[in-house]
């Protein structure tokens, strides 16, 4: 079959032709592309089918179809432009010289590496998801997520590298000897991160805290959103979010308000000293028996007569309010301290606060 004149014809010192078939190629790559992807990512699955025990291939399909399209999409360019040649007017330098070539050669290859290493940390956070959620793992949510982001460090690092030794051809043994000589000043000046990172492996194994306790530790009071490897994110009252060191939390004494059954509310019921002891029995009676008829109040509250202080008689109040929840606790507290002010004023007593009283001869 002849060939139509016109595709015999050269433009930029390539056939005409090849134009053509460069287009066809970059048309049928994007008609195929999503469909290729998808393909690919399902038979994907086959490689964790017997670890994920046949479930969760909608999961990894959602998560490496995208990158999946880019590395399609890079192939379709090299081939549809392989198709191609640079005019040899333009004197352009071979690949292995720099120049517009190597260039262009360089970027596809950053780009390929750069793709690559996108499946290889989605799928890395597939296996997160598997290793979580499966009915017989001792796993935890929290462990799973460091397992995952450990493993997503040491996979940036091998591809770094492999990137300098194929794409720059970099000498990797001099380069990690020449690491060797700088290493000790780096392991001087990096100390607090490495302290920080052995903190977050004492988190994981000893588990004084997962996402979403609430937790106290010295001034530090919020509930836990994230584990890093170097710090710990910690939601507070105020709805701020607080970053704080691994190594703070390991170091301090740490009250995990959630693994609590109950939360303790003390102070002192400071009364003048125009109060009468008639007056002081019937209030402790009364509280007493606020306390102890409140659904929300565990058994045996303290309230007593507990000092003559230097302004007041101060009557001491213990109770524990039934769960963890701060708003639980807050509102219980609230009822009762309304509900302590009506019993001080039904008996006729005053609250007390510092005072001094001076005695004048005459």
């Amino acid at each position: 079959m002849e060939q139509l004149p016109i595709l015999e014809q050269s433009f930029l010192g390539n056939p005409i032709q090849s134009f053509f078939e460069c287009a066809g190629i970059l048309l049928l790559g994007l008609l195929l592309k999503r469909f290729g992807a998808t393909f690919l990512s399902k038979q994907s699955y086959r490689l964790f089918r017997k670890f994920a025990h046949n479930k969760y291939s909608e999961e990894l399909v959602a998560l490496i179809r995208k990158p999946f399209e880019q590395l399609i999409a890079l192939v379709i360019l090299f081939l549809a432009f392989n198709r191609l040649a640079f005019p040899e007017a333009w004197d352009i330098a071979a690949r292995n010289t720099i120049g517009l070539r190597w260039l262009l050669h360089t970027v596809w290859m950053l780009a390929m590496f750069v793709v690559g290493t996108r499946i290889l940390l989605r799928a890395t956070d597939f296996f997160a998801i598997v290793l979580s959620h499966r009915e017989e793992s001792t796993v935890s949510a929290e462990l799973a997520n460091f397992l995952k982001e450990l493993i997503k460090v040491l996979l940036v690092v091998m591809v770094i590298f492999a990137g300098l030794r194929f794409i720059f051809h970099v000498n990797i043994t001099a380069l990690v000897a020449s690491l060797g000589i700088g290493g000790l000043a780096v392991a001087l000046a990096a100390q607090d991160t490495l302290a920080n990172l052995l903190g977050s492996f004492i988190i994981y194994l000893d588990k004084p805290f997962k996402t979403g306790d609430y937790v106290e530790a010295g001034e530090i009071k919020g509930t836990i959103e994230h584990v890093g490897f170097r710090t710990t994110r910690v939601r507070t009252l105020e709805k701020s979010l607080l970053t704080v060191p691994n190594k703070k939390l390991i170091d301090a004494a740490l009250n995990n308000i959630t693994m609590s059954e109950a939360r303790r509310v003390r102070f002192n019921l400071m009364l003048t000293y125009q109060s009468k002891s008639s007056q002081i029995k019937g209030i402790i009676d009364d509280i007493m028996q606020a306390l102890t008829s409140h659904p929300l109040v565990l058994e045996n509250p303290i309230v007593r007569f507990a000092d003559f202080d230097s302004s007041s008689l101060n009557i001491l109040i213990i109770y524990f309010v039934k769960g963890n929840e701060y708003e639980t606790m807050i509102t219980v507290k609230e009822e009762l301290n309304i509900k302590i002010m009506e019993i001080v004023e039904k008996h006729g007593c005053e609250f007390a606060f510092p005072t001094q009283t001076i005695y004048l001869q005459k």
